[in-house]
């Protein structure tokens, strides 16, 4: 009995963590279409805001607003940028990131400058 019990509860341990994945594969899907109302409206289904998922979040690697800007989601970045506090913002180097990545000309690096008052 023993024996199966641990297999069982790794399989219910890692329950949880499939459906995570699934939810961030979801929001990230959302971001990448620029799909704004769906991705407020999976949030809010979940109870989530993206200041809590924002730093545990990674699509292709990228955060939020680097996956967002990267995408040209324009909608979906400038909802990303409204929710998060500016020093948070502030904290990450966007301007010399996009510089570096070619986004320089990205509307949206524009409206990270004006939420963090640059």
């Amino acid at each position: 009995m023993k024996t199966l019990l641990v297999p069982v509860m790794a399989l219910l341990l890692s329950a949880p963590a499939l459906a995570d994945d699934q939810l961030f594969s979801s929001i990230c899907g959302y971001v990448k279409e620029d799909n704004r109302n769906q991705l407020r409206k999976t949030l809010t289904d979940n109870k989530l805001n993206v200041r809590k998922i924002y730093d545990s979040l990674k699509c292709d690697n990228d955060n939020l607003l680097q996956f967002a800007i990267r995408s040209d989601a324009y909608e979906s970045g400038t909802f990303i940028i409204k929710q998060m506090p500016a020093k948070t913002l502030a904290e990450f180097d966007y301007d010399s990131w996009a510089n570096s990545n070619g986004f320089s000309a990205s509307p949206l690096v524009n409206e990270i400058r004006a939420r963090i008052g640059q």
